[in-house]
């Protein structure tokens, strides 16, 4: 099992959505997968956490908070 991370810096733009989605492609079954963010709308997490789903993870944990920024932990089911 593999675990792997992206940190995205500032707010997600409509770029990083699509870059977000290229990398879930990399990862595979029960792989863990960690995305941290400046989120400033919980929109944001709302979408993440349902593009996560969408593509076979479990999200494990969201909305911790630590350093400022937002976690998003989840594992690829299949």
């Amino acid at each position: 099992m593999s675990e792997y991370k992206l940190d995205i810096p500032g707010e997600i733009n409509l770029s990083d959505y699509s870059s977000i989605h290229d990398y879930m492609g990399i990862i595979e079954r029960n792989d863990k997968f960690t995305i941290t963010s400046k989120m400033k709308n919980p929109e944001e997490m709302k979408i993440l956490c349902k593009m996560l789903e969408s593509n076979c993870f479990t999200v494990v944990t969201q909305g911790d908070k630590e350093n400022g920024k937002y976690y998003i932990t989840s594992q690829k089911e299949r």
